[in-house]
C-alpha cells in the first residue's frame, strides 16, 4: 500500500508541492483558504498566476487584493478572457502576482514548519 493511501486512511495531511505557477481558483473553497495556498505557491515560484472561471473570479480578485493590501505581492497584470466551454461562454480571469522583497521574508517566516 502506498504511503499516500496510508496517510489518507489515517486522516493525515499531505504537504502541498506545486509543480507550476498556475493556481486554479474554484468556488468550492473560500478566499482565506486560497490566500494560504497562494503563499505556498509564492514561496516556491515568486510569480504566480491566479486562474478563475465564472463565479470563482470574485474569489480570485479578493485573494489578489488581500495579498497586495498585506504588502506581500504586487498585482502585475489582470487579464479577462471569454472562453467557450462546453458550448457556453464563460468569463476567465487571470491575475498575475509578483512577490515583494518584504513579502518573501514574511511568507518564509509564516510558513516555517
Amino acid at each position: 500500500m502506498s504511503t499516500v493511501t496510508q496517510q489518507q486512511q489515517r486522516g493525515q495531511k499531505q504537504k502541498l508541492d506545486p509543480t507550476d505557477n498556475k493556481l486554479h481558483i474554484s468556488s468550492k473553497k473560500n478566499a482565506r483558504d486560497f490566500i494560504f495556498i497562494s503563499k505556498i505557491f509564492l514561496k516556491k515560484f515568486q510569480n504566480v498566476e491566479l486562474h478563475a472561471l465564472g463565479e470563482a473570479t470574485k474569489i480570485s480578485v479578493r485573494v489578489a487584493e488581500n495579498l497586495q493590501r498585506q504588502g506581500l505581492v504586487t498585482i502585475t497584470k489582470i487579464n479577462s478572457i471569454t472562453a467557450d466551454i462546453e458550448g457556453r461562454k464563460r468569463v476567465k480571469l487571470v491575475v498575475s502576482l509578483q512577490l515583494t522583497q518584504d513579502g518573501k521574508a514574511r511568507i518564509d517566516q509564516e510558513l516555517q514548519a
